[in-house]
C-alpha cells in the first residue's frame, strides 16, 4: 500500500533525525514505524472497547454484569478443576 501523508515541520524533523540515527531511509523507518504500531498487542482497553459497547447497548445493569462475569469465573475454575492431571 501506498500512502501520503502531512506532517507538521517539527514532527518531519524529528522523523527524518531518527530515520538517519536508525540508519534507514525516511520512508522505510516510517514504515517500519507505522508496522510496528499496528501489529503491537492490543491494551486491555482496546481488547475490551467492544464488549464494552455491546453491554451499555444491552442495558444490562452494572449489578448484572458483574454477576455474570463471576458466574462465568467460577465456571472457568470448576472446569479447571474437573479436568484430569
Amino acid at each position: 500500500m501506498t500512502l501520503m501523508i502531512s506532517l507538521p515541520a517539527d514532527a518531519e524533523i524529528r522523523l527524518r533525525e531518527r530515520a538517519r540515527a536508525a540508519g534507514k531511509d525516511v520512508n522505510e523507518y516510517a514504515e517500519q514505524l507505522l508496522v510496528n504500531e499496528l501489529v503491537a498487542p492490543l491494551t486491555l482497553a482496546e481488547a475490551a472497547e467492544p464488549l464494552a459497547r455491546a453491554v451499555d447497548a444491552s442495558g444490562v445493569s452494572d449489578e448484572e454484569f458483574r454477576s455474570l462475569i463471576v458466574e462465568a469465573r467460577d465456571a472457568v475454575r470448576r472446569d479447571r478443576r474437573a479436568e484430569p492431571k
